[in-house]
C-alpha cells in the first residue's frame, strides 16, 4: 500500500482559502436591503427567474438545505450522483454518493483497452466543508473515499482510492428553489489501497498493468448539478 506525495500543501492552501472567506467581510459600500438579500432570491422568490446578483455573498436567515445531481455521472458513467448540502450564514457543509459508474474506455490505457478490462466505481461517498465567497460563488474543502473494480482479467481486482481536495462552485437559481450549479474540482488521490506504480493483472496468459485511477484528468474535472433548496426552518 502506498501513498502519493504528502497533501500537507493542498490542506495548508483549502484551510486558508475556507477560513478566510468564512470571517465576516469589511466593505466600504452601503448595506443591500434585506428583502434583496433574502426575500427576492431563490427559495425566497414568489416565481420567474430566481436569482438576484450581488457583490455580498449569501448568507441564509436560517438553515438551508439543498438536494441536488450531478449531470456529468448519468451523460459520461452511467451511474448517479447525488448529495445534499447544509448551509448557515456564510458556512457550507457537503454529503454525496456516487453508485454504479463505469469509466469510459478512453480513460483506459491502450493495453488495458486490448485486453477488454473494464473499471467500474461502485460507489463513491464523501463530504465537504466550505464557505459562500461572493453571491452565490462557493469552496469547499472535499475528502472522498471511492470504491474500484477492475473486471475482465483472469483474477478481478478490487481496491480503494482516497481524495482530498477542493471544490469550487456557482449557484444559479433559476425558478425558486431551483438552481444550476456549474463546478470544478481538483481531487488528488493522497491514498491508494493498491501500489501506484500499478499492478500486473494475468489476462489469457499475458499480463497487463493497472495502475490506480485518477479522479478525471489528474484530479481535474467539471461537472453541472441540478437541484431545489429550500429553508429548513420554515
Amino acid at each position: 500500500m502506498t501513498s502519493s506525495p504528502s497533501p500537507l500543501p493542498l490542506f495548508a492552501l483549502a484551510a486558508a482559502l475556507t477560513l478566510g472567506v468564512a470571517l465576516p467581510a469589511r466593505t466600504a459600500a452601503q448595506p443591500e436591503d434585506t428583502a434583496t438579500q433574502h426575500a427576492a432570491h431563490g427559495p425566497g422568490s414568489e416565481g420567474g427567474f430566481s436569482h438576484v446578483f450581488t457583490r455580498r455573498a449569501r448568507r441564509p436567515e436560517g438553515v438551508q438545505l439543498a438536494f441536488h445531481y450531478g449531470l456529468l455521472q448519468p451523460a459520461l458513467l452511467r451511474g448517479l450522483n447525488a448529495a445534499v448540502d447544509v448551509r448557515w450564514k456564510r458556512w457550507v457543509l457537503s454529503y454525496s454518493h456516487g453508485a454504479g459508474l463505469q469509466l469510459p474506455d478512453a480513460t483506459l490505457s491502450g493495453a488495458e483497452q486490448d485486453a477488454g478490462l473494464v473499471v467500474n466505481l461502485p460507489w463513491s461517498t464523501g463530504f465537504g466543508v466550505g464557505a459562500v465567497l461572493v453571491d452565490e460563488l462557493y469552496a469547499l474543502v472535499d475528502v472522498k473515499l471511492h470504491g474500484v473494480q477492475v473486471r475482465g482479467a483472469d483474477v478481478p481486482l478490487d481496491y480503494r482510492t482516497l481524495t482530498v481536495g477542493v471544490e469550487v462552485g456557482y449557484r444559479l437559481f433559476l425558478w425558486r428553489g431551483l438552481h444550476i450549479t456549474p463546478v470544478l474540482r481538483f481531487w488528488p488521490n493522497v491514498y491508494t489501497s493498491i501500489d501506484r506504480d500499478g499492478v500486473d493483472l494475468p489476462v489469457g496468459g499475458t499480463t497487463v498493468r493497472h495502475e490506480p485511477i485518477e479522479q478525471g484528468a489528474a484530479g481535474f474535472f467539471a461537472n453541472v448539478l441540478i437541484g431545489w433548496a429550500f429553508e429548513a426552518d420554515r
